[in-house]
């Protein structure tokens, strides 16, 4: 640079994700942002029942391994005598020994 003088960086502003109309919307009428957005809502009670609501499909089901498609994504459970207790159109029970959960975008 001419002059030997240097140019100060100048920092942008944190980009946060804007919130979208439907985050506003659940926010201002206090709803549950899983339901008004649609995202999978995951409980889960030590390693040996968990519970997902809002999901779309299951793609793969056996004792070891389940994956199942949400609005966001896969959520993908592994562990050992895997099994689903109850299922219907808007959650799903599994239980046995959970090891593993994953999201896959």
């Amino acid at each position: 640079m001419a002059g030997g003088k240097k140019r100060k960086k100048t920092l942008e502003p944190d980009k946060q994700p804007k919130a979208s109309l439907k985050e506003k919307f659940s926010e201002i009428l206090d709803l549950p942002k899983e339901i008004v957005l649609n995202i999978p809502k995951l409980t889960i009670i030590g390693n040996g029942d968990m519970m997902l609501e809002n999901y779309k499909s299951i793609i793969e089901y056996d004792d070891a391994r389940i994956r199942i498609n949400t609005g966001i994504g896969v959520v993908r459970i592994t562990g050992s005598r895997l099994f689903i207790r109850e299922i219907t159109s808007e959650d799903i029970i599994i239980c046995g020994e959970i090891l593993g959960l994953e999201f896959v975008k």
